[in-house]
């Protein structure tokens, strides 16, 4: 019976030793893998932060909200009516969309990028007034005023100046821009001319110009990974005065003489939006 346990018991007992012996190993190397780590760690996390220099383009959707600050109306003509001044500050808002694309340069946290950008919008606004202080949109006798303006696109060119948090940039931003205005003057005067004109006419003339100004705004970004960047941003634009005028033909004018309608305005626009960039190539994270 004796000669039969003792085999049994060896290769058990070996067994037993030799796990003790690879669990002891196994806990050395680790230790030995985890102490140089545990000293570098620290310095590593507080020096490196992700990169965000290079190329990038992007697209953008959002809305945009127009006004035409100080408007001013004005029917002028010849004879009882020389001269009829309104206000006027139609305002509308829209969708907006687009496509952006710049590069960044970065120096430890700060990163400085410059940034060109065109956006697609159909922002519209109008208003009817009288030649004279009659009611609005009803042709008295002496016509009305119709007025329609849109916007159809905005574009800028800007610097940009941000602060990385690691995956994270806020920035400033600022620089010129440039909207495409469409507007539409209209003279109705069927019932019996214009102001002090007998002469029946409907007239209708179309403007289209591009105007510059300046633009500023904020934003953040958040990289997802080293070429995946989504983004959300704030825009104020403001391209100046416009004005525009419609003179009717001399024979729709009280004694021959100038008359038509007028409109001037400064124009400028808010714009919030969110979108997506891709980053070409460079490093995850830098030192």
């Amino acid at each position: 019976m004796m000669s039969c346990r003792i085999p049994l018991r060896q290769p058990l007992a070996w067994l037993v030793a030799l796990a003790s012996l690879f669990s002891a190993a196994l806990a050395g190397a680790r230790a030995a893998d985890i102490a140089p780590h545990d000293v570098k760690a620290p310095a590593a996390a507080t020096s490196a932060v992700w990169n965000w220099s290079g190329f990038y383009v992007g697209a953008d959707v959002g809305g945009a909200s127009q006004a035409a600050a100080n408007g001013r109306s004005n029917y002028f003509q010849q004879g009882a009516i020389a001269s009829n001044l309104q206000s006027q500050a139609p305002s509308s808002s829209g969708v907006i969309g687009g496509f952006h694309l710049g590069y960044n340069w970065q120096l430890s946290h700060w990163v400085l990028g410059v940034e060109g950008d065109f956006q697609w919008t159909q922002a519209r606004s109008s208003f009817c007034r009288e030649t004279d202080d009659g009611p609005p949109c009803r042709d008295d006798g002496r016509g009305f005023v119709d007025v329609q303006n849109q916007i159809r696109g905005i574009g800028t060119v800007r610097g940009r100046l941000g602060y990385a948090f690691d995956r994270v940039l806020v920035y400033g931003t600022g620089g010129v821009a440039f909207a495409d205005l469409r507007d539409t003057i209209t003279l109705d005067c069927r019932v019996a001319g214009c102001g002090s004109s007998g002469s029946e006419n409907l007239t209708a003339m179309k403007f289209s110009t591009v105007k510059s100004g300046w633009v500023a705004g904020v934003g953040a970004e958040l990289m997802l990974s080293q070429n995946w960047i989504v983004r959300s941003e704030y825009l104020h634009v403001d391209v100046g005065s416009v004005s525009e005028t419609l003179n009717l033909a001399s024979v729709n004018c009280a004694g021959g003489g100038p008359c038509g309608a007028s409109w001037s305005r400064s124009q400028h626009y808010d714009i919030g939006r969110v979108g997506f960039s891709y980053k070409f190539g460079g490093a995850a994270r830098i030192d």
